[in-house]
Parts: structure tokens; C-alpha cells; sequence
């Protein structure tokens, strides 16, 4: 029996290369928001920084759930 070829889903490449741009850009935000917390010794800009941190934890944890629903659900 010779092997089968499935060749990529076009929509399917396209949604993961958008997921990894989200997720690249969230990790870029939040490795300049700890360095910038690095370079000040203001304590209200740090506190700031650390949460603008969180909130990116968050927005990375609410895409990730938004794509595991649209891929189950089959959305492009």
C-alpha cells in the first residue's frame, strides 16, 4: 500500500501563522515592559510595568482559549 500525501489545509496554515504573530508580539511587549522595569528605580513606574505584565498573561491566556474554542468549533 503506497503512502498518502494530505497536502496543508490553506485556511488551517493561515490561522497558525496568525496565532504565532499574536503570541510573538505578546512575548515582545512583555520581555520591553521587564526590561523597562529593569532600567527605573521609580517604584509607582515598576508597579505599573508589573501589571501591564499581568495583563498581557491574561490577554495571552484569553487567546489561547479563544483558539482552542474557534478550533473546535472548525472556525477559519
Amino acid at each position: 500500500m503506497s503512502p498518502t500525501y494530505r497536502m496543508p489545509d490553506p485556511v488551517a496554515r493561515r490561522r497558525e501563522a496568525v496565532i504565532s504573530e499574536v503570541r510573538h508580539a505578546l512575548a515582545a511587549a512583555r520581555c520591553a515592559a521587564r526590561l523597562a522595569g529593569l532600567e527605573t528605580g521609580a517604584l509607582a513606574l515598576r508597579e505599573l510595568l508589573v501589571h501591564v505584565n499581568d495583563q498581557l498573561d491574561r490577554a495571552e491566556r484569553g487567546f489561547a482559549r479563544f483558539v482552542s474554542t474557534s478550533s473546535r468549533d472548525a472556525l477559519p
